[in-house]
C-alpha cells in the first residue's frame, strides 16, 4: 500500500468519536443529533463523517426526509378538482400542510399518522409532488467491522 492509501484508510477524530459514541450506545442509535459526540463540529461535518463510515463498511444508516416543499407540479395538483387527485387522503393532507412553503415532518397536519409520514413523504417524492429540501440521519448501526477496528 502507498502512503496516500493508508492515510485514507486512518479515520478522523470525528469519526473515531462517532464510533465510539456509537459503541457505548450498545452499537444503535436513533438519529445523529441524539449521539452526544463531543468533538466541535457541525451537523453537516457529521454527515460527511458518516458517510465516510459507511463507505468503509463500519457502519451502517438510513435517511429520512426534514424538510421539504411543494413542487410546482404539487401545487397545480391541489387546484384540481377533488375527482382527480390520484393521491391518498393522507397525501392530500400533506400537501395541504406545506402550501405555505418549506415545513419539517412534525409540521404535517396531525391527522396523519407519525408512523406513516415518513413513507408518505417518500411516495410524494417520488411521485414528483414534493422536492425534499433536506434529510436527516437515522437508524445508525455499528457493524461488525466497525467493532472490530474499535479493538
Amino acid at each position: 500500500m502507498s502512503a496516500t492509501q493508508t492515510t485514507s484508510l486512518a479515520p478522523t477524530p470525528l469519526e473515531l468519536a462517532i464510533l465510539g459514541q456509537l459503541e457505548a450506545a450498545g452499537g444503535t442509535c436513533d438519529s445523529l443529533t441524539a449521539l452526544p459526540v463531543e468533538r466541535k463540529s457541525s451537523m453537516r461535518q457529521r454527515v460527511k463523517a458518516c458517510q465516510q463510515l459507511q463507505a468503509r463498511g463500519w457502519l451502517t444508516y438510513d435517511h429520512d426526509i426534514a424538510q421539504f416543499g411543494l413542487t410546482l407540479t404539487g401545487k397545480t395538483l391541489l387546484k384540481l378538482d377533488l375527482s382527480v387527485w390520484p393521491v391518498t387522503p393522507d397525501e392530500l393532507m400533506i400537501l395541504r400542510s406545506c402550501q405555505g412553503g418549506r415545513i419539517n415532518p412534525s409540521q404535517i397536519h396531525r391527522r396523519v399518522s407519525v408512523g406513516d409520514r415518513q413513507r408518505l413523504l417518500k411516495s410524494l417524492a417520488t411521485q414528483g409532488l414534493i422536492v425534499v429540501y433536506e434529510r436527516a440521519v437515522v437508524n445508525l448501526h455499528l457493524t461488525p467491522e466497525g467493532s472490530r477496528y474499535l479493538k
